[in-house]
């Protein structure tokens, strides 16, 4: 084993599990390894060790990813869930953008410069 591949298996049992990481420190570490990876200092036995280990860190990054996304996904109502609660509560709950059934029959009055009063010290022309 010359001194090349020494210090990459040193610095790879250095390293602590992929996954004991959390979320942001391996998406640091993996940073780290792609900085080290463009390094043109890098010789090959280093810059594999180093893929391998940002093969690891991406995998890891990127089930973490899933499953927040999976989580998020079962946190969010669906717009049949919404309905039942409606339903069931009376309530004119609506998904955004969709304007619900009694807003619609009786608008808000549109406000206008008319209707503010003055303040104090204004002049009204």
């Amino acid at each position: 084993m010359d001194d090349e591949q020494a210090h990459a298996a040193a610095g790879a049992a250095a390293r602590p599990p992929v996954e004991t990481l959390t979320f942001e420190l391996a998406q640091a570490e993996l940073e780290q390894v792609v900085e080290a990876l463009e390094d043109r200092h890098t010789g090959l036995d280093e810059a594999l060790a180093l893929w391998e280990r940002g093969e690891a860190l991406h995998a890891w990054c990127q089930s973490r990813l899933d499953y927040a996304a999976e989580r998020l996904q079962r946190l969010s109502v669906t717009s049949e869930e919404l309905a039942v609660v409606n339903a069931e509560s009376g309530d004119a709950l609506a998904p955004d953008g969709v304007l619900p059934a009694a807003a619609a029959d009786n608008p808000a009055p549109a406000s206008s410069p008319a209707d503010v009063p003055a303040a104090v010290g204004d002049t009204i022309f």
